[in-house]
Protein backbone atom coordinates (compact mmCIF):
# COMPACT_ATOMS: atom_id res chain seq x y z
CA UNK A 1 0.00 0.00 0.00
CA UNK A 2 2.75 2.48 0.81
CA UNK A 3 4.69 2.03 -2.32
CA UNK A 4 1.68 2.91 -4.37
CA UNK A 5 1.07 5.76 -2.14
CA UNK A 6 4.64 6.69 -2.86
CA UNK A 7 3.98 6.03 -6.82
CA UNK A 8 0.62 8.33 -7.29
CA UNK A 9 2.67 11.05 -5.13
CA UNK A 10 5.82 11.18 -7.32
CA UNK A 11 2.96 11.15 -10.53
CA UNK A 12 1.07 14.15 -9.18
CA UNK A 13 4.63 15.93 -8.35
CA UNK A 14 5.89 15.45 -11.82
CA UNK A 15 2.40 16.83 -13.06
CA UNK A 16 2.62 19.81 -10.94
CA UNK A 17 6.81 20.29 -12.57
CA UNK A 18 4.91 19.94 -16.01
CA UNK A 19 2.19 21.97 -15.07
CA UNK A 20 4.75 24.93 -14.40
CA UNK A 21 7.25 24.13 -17.00
CA UNK A 22 3.77 25.06 -19.20
CA UNK A 23 2.99 27.80 -17.65
CA UNK A 24 6.38 29.10 -17.35
CA UNK A 25 6.84 29.41 -21.04
CA UNK A 26 3.29 30.79 -21.91
CA UNK A 27 4.19 33.55 -19.30
CA UNK A 28 7.40 34.19 -20.94
CA UNK A 29 5.25 33.90 -24.52
CA UNK A 30 2.63 36.88 -22.67
CA UNK A 31 6.13 39.17 -21.72
CA UNK A 32 7.94 38.41 -25.17
CA UNK A 33 4.61 40.14 -27.15
CA UNK A 34 4.32 42.67 -24.49
CA UNK A 35 8.07 43.59 -23.83
CA UNK A 36 7.46 47.07 -22.10
CA UNK A 37 5.84 47.41 -18.54
CA UNK A 38 2.71 45.33 -18.27
CA UNK A 39 0.86 43.77 -15.18
CA UNK A 40 -0.03 40.13 -15.05
CA UNK A 41 -2.40 38.24 -13.11
CA UNK A 42 -3.09 34.85 -13.37
CA UNK A 43 -6.05 32.93 -12.05
CA UNK A 44 -7.59 29.38 -13.00
CA UNK A 45 -11.13 30.23 -15.14
CA UNK A 46 -14.37 28.03 -13.92
CA UNK A 47 -16.35 27.61 -17.09
CA UNK A 48 -19.54 27.61 -16.02
CA UNK A 49 -21.69 24.89 -17.06
CA UNK A 50 -23.92 26.11 -19.44
CA UNK A 51 -22.07 28.00 -21.63
CA UNK A 52 -19.51 25.52 -21.48
CA UNK A 53 -22.14 22.94 -23.21
CA UNK A 54 -22.99 25.72 -25.58
CA UNK A 55 -19.91 26.59 -26.80
CA UNK A 56 -19.41 23.11 -27.05
CA UNK A 57 -22.60 22.14 -29.21
CA UNK A 58 -21.63 25.64 -31.10
CA UNK A 59 -18.20 24.51 -32.09
CA UNK A 60 -18.19 20.73 -32.24
CA UNK A 61 -15.24 20.27 -29.94
CA UNK A 62 -15.23 19.49 -26.54
CA UNK A 63 -13.38 21.75 -23.59
CA UNK A 64 -10.16 19.57 -22.56
CA UNK A 65 -11.04 20.91 -18.35
CA UNK A 66 -13.46 22.27 -16.71
CA UNK A 67 -11.51 25.34 -16.51
CA UNK A 68 -8.44 27.26 -18.46
CA UNK A 69 -5.53 29.20 -17.35
CA UNK A 70 -6.39 32.98 -17.72
CA UNK A 71 -4.10 35.89 -17.50
CA UNK A 72 -5.68 39.39 -17.36
CA UNK A 73 -3.02 42.02 -18.81
CA UNK A 74 -2.71 45.66 -18.57
CA UNK A 75 -0.05 47.35 -20.44
CA UNK A 76 1.35 50.52 -19.99
CA UNK A 77 -1.31 52.47 -21.71
CA UNK A 78 -3.96 50.63 -19.39
CA UNK A 79 -5.34 48.87 -22.38
CA UNK A 80 -6.51 45.04 -21.03
CA UNK A 81 -6.08 42.04 -22.70
CA UNK A 82 -6.72 38.35 -21.37
CA UNK A 83 -4.52 35.33 -22.50
CA UNK A 84 -6.05 31.71 -22.49
CA UNK A 85 -4.17 28.94 -22.72
CA UNK A 86 -5.65 25.72 -23.73
CA UNK A 87 -5.38 22.15 -24.65
CA UNK A 88 -7.23 20.33 -28.16
CA UNK A 89 -6.28 16.94 -29.43
CA UNK A 90 -4.10 16.74 -32.99
CA UNK A 91 -3.88 13.43 -34.23
CA UNK A 92 -3.55 11.55 -30.72
CA UNK A 93 -2.10 14.04 -28.28
CA UNK A 94 -2.66 17.55 -26.81
CA UNK A 95 -1.67 20.66 -28.44
CA UNK A 96 -1.27 23.38 -25.82
CA UNK A 97 -1.93 26.72 -27.41
CA UNK A 98 -2.00 30.63 -26.02
CA UNK A 99 -4.21 32.91 -27.68
CA UNK A 100 -4.57 36.86 -26.53
CA UNK A 101 -7.53 38.79 -26.87
CA UNK A 102 -7.87 42.30 -26.65
CA UNK A 103 -10.78 44.16 -24.61
CA UNK A 104 -13.04 44.29 -28.29
CA UNK A 105 -12.55 41.54 -27.75
CA UNK A 106 -10.69 40.08 -30.52
CA UNK A 107 -7.61 37.66 -31.28
CA UNK A 108 -4.65 40.04 -30.59
CA UNK A 109 -1.99 36.84 -30.78
CA UNK A 110 -1.99 33.15 -30.70
CA UNK A 111 0.89 30.86 -30.52
CA UNK A 112 1.76 27.20 -29.79
CA UNK A 113 2.65 26.57 -26.81
CA UNK A 114 3.46 22.51 -26.81
CA UNK A 115 2.70 20.48 -29.93
CA UNK A 116 3.62 16.86 -29.30
CA UNK A 117 2.94 15.03 -32.20
CA UNK A 118 5.61 13.89 -34.41
CA UNK A 119 3.47 15.17 -37.79
CA UNK A 120 1.78 18.36 -38.11
CA UNK A 121 3.91 20.94 -35.95
CA UNK A 122 3.17 23.52 -38.87
CA UNK A 123 0.29 24.97 -37.04
CA UNK A 124 2.43 26.61 -34.98
CA UNK A 125 4.15 28.45 -37.94
CA UNK A 126 3.50 31.95 -36.73
CA UNK A 127 2.31 32.78 -40.41
CA UNK A 128 -0.16 30.49 -40.06
CA UNK A 129 -1.30 31.59 -36.62
CA UNK A 130 -1.50 35.26 -37.80
CA UNK A 131 -4.24 34.84 -40.35
CA UNK A 132 -6.51 34.73 -36.88
CA UNK A 133 -5.39 38.44 -35.76
CA UNK A 134 -8.68 40.19 -35.62
CA UNK A 135 -10.46 37.53 -35.33
CA UNK A 136 -14.04 37.43 -33.39
CA UNK A 137 -16.58 35.35 -32.20
CA UNK A 138 -18.82 35.82 -35.47
CA UNK A 139 -15.53 35.43 -38.03
CA UNK A 140 -15.91 32.32 -40.27
CA UNK A 141 -13.55 29.78 -39.14
CA UNK A 142 -13.98 27.48 -41.78
CA UNK A 143 -11.00 25.45 -43.23
CA UNK A 144 -10.24 25.90 -46.37
CA UNK A 145 -11.86 29.15 -47.22
CA UNK A 146 -11.56 31.61 -44.68
CA UNK A 147 -8.67 29.61 -42.71
CA UNK A 148 -5.64 28.06 -44.56
CA UNK A 149 -5.05 24.61 -44.63
CA UNK A 150 -1.77 22.94 -43.73
CA UNK A 151 -0.76 19.73 -46.00
CA UNK A 152 0.27 17.21 -43.71
CA UNK A 153 -1.82 18.73 -41.03
CA UNK A 154 -5.00 18.54 -41.64
CA UNK A 155 -5.87 17.10 -37.84
CA UNK A 156 -4.25 19.97 -36.37
CA UNK A 157 -5.49 22.71 -38.25
CA UNK A 158 -8.94 21.66 -37.55
CA UNK A 159 -8.10 21.68 -34.13
CA UNK A 160 -6.64 24.54 -33.34
CA UNK A 161 -8.90 26.61 -35.22
CA UNK A 162 -11.59 25.48 -33.36
CA UNK A 163 -10.08 25.79 -30.20
CA UNK A 164 -9.62 29.20 -30.95
CA UNK A 165 -12.63 29.78 -31.78
CA UNK A 166 -14.03 28.15 -28.55
CA UNK A 167 -12.18 30.43 -26.77
CA UNK A 168 -13.21 33.81 -28.77
CA UNK A 169 -17.34 32.74 -27.62
CA UNK A 170 -15.61 31.68 -24.07
CA UNK A 171 -13.82 35.14 -23.94
CA UNK A 172 -16.69 37.45 -23.36
CA UNK A 173 -17.90 35.13 -20.48
CA UNK A 174 -14.38 36.14 -18.77
CA UNK A 175 -14.83 39.66 -19.52
CA UNK A 176 -18.49 40.23 -18.06
CA UNK A 177 -16.96 37.91 -15.38
CA UNK A 178 -14.09 40.49 -14.81
CA UNK A 179 -15.93 43.04 -15.02
CA UNK A 180 -18.29 42.26 -11.83
CA UNK A 181 -15.25 41.50 -9.65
Amino acid sequence: MKKKFNYILLFLLLSFSYASKITDKTESQIKKYFPNNISIEWSMYKIPKNVKKNIQNKVKQKFFRDEVNLWEITDKDSMKYYAIIDNVIGKTMPITFLTIFNSTPAVEHSSIIKYREPYGGEVGNKKWLNQFIAYTDSSNYKVGRDISGISGATLSVHSVTKGIHKLSLLIHEIIKDSNEK
